[in-house]
């Protein structure tokens, strides 16, 4: 028998617009969406229909309801925050790999594909990054760099896997632990990160992919046996 297409409610579809319009940007990550009303009046269907929706986009974890304050979107795409719960189950070691192999293909594409504002963005991350003179500067300016380069990759779907994945981020924010004199005497560890960063970015202007993606792979090996031990050698022969 031929099986017929499942009826779409009236709230999956405005569900489906609102998901539309936020990942063309008319709603961005921060924004309050209108209010039921307006939305009610907007897509021509019931608050009760449009509260249906909403609740169907927070449970996707693109939207998230404050009392008080409106709804917000915190997610693009329902993608990241699935992509997350799915991360809460891996081991941490096939996690990191993952993201040391999105992080290599990105700084292959960005070698590329990177514009010259892209390449700017860079180096002004790149900047701030050896000028940080405490743990919270120097992890605000490294956290700015990935995701430059990231959006200097041209892939959108490639920086919400990594986005998803955590990216960099979640091994990052643990340098906040680290004494502010550490991070203005530049430990032994953090003077290799910080000459990796510059050639990764030296690869990217020069568009010697191979370089960058080497660059980049040796940069997060660098970081995450240094911060989380999971990428390093020893260990991945271990978890195996």
């Amino acid at each position: 028998m031929t099986r017929l297409p499942a009826k779409i409610t009236l709230a999956e579809q405005a569900a489906e617009e609102l998901r539309r319009q936020i990942a063309a940007g008319d709603f961005k990550v921060g924004d309050l969406i209108p209010t039921e009303t307006e939305l009610s009046r907007d897509l021509g269907v019931s608050r009760n229909t449009v509260r249906e929706a909403t609740r169907s986009l927070v449970h996707a974890g693109m939207l998230r309801a404050g009392a008080g304050y409106g709804t917000v979107v915190v997610a693009t795409s329902d993608l990241v925050p699935a992509l997350s719960r799915r991360v809460a189950q891996n081991r941490a070691v096939d996690v990191a790999e993952v993201r040391a192999l999105l992080e290599r293909e990105a700084a292959r594409l960005a070698a590329v594909r990177a514009t010259d504002a892209d390449r700017s963005k860079l180096r002004d991350a790149l900047d701030a990054r050896t000028e940080a003179c405490d743990a919270s500067q120097y992890v605000a300016a490294d956290l700015k760099f990935h995701r430059a380069l990231l959006q200097a990759s041209g892939n959108a779907l490639l920086a919400e896997l990594s986005q998803g994945t955590g990216g960099n981020e979640e091994a990052l924010v643990q340098w906040h632990s680290l004494d502010a004199d550490v991070i203005t005497l530049r430990s032994e560890a953090l003077r290799e990160l910080d000459e990796l960063h510059h050639k990764l970015v030296d690869a990217i202007e020069r568009h010697d992919a191979d370089l960058a993606a080497d660059m980049a792979d040796q940069l997060v090996r660098l970081a995450h046996t240094t911060v989380q031990p999971p990428l390093s050698t020893n260990r991945l022969q271990e978890e195996r």
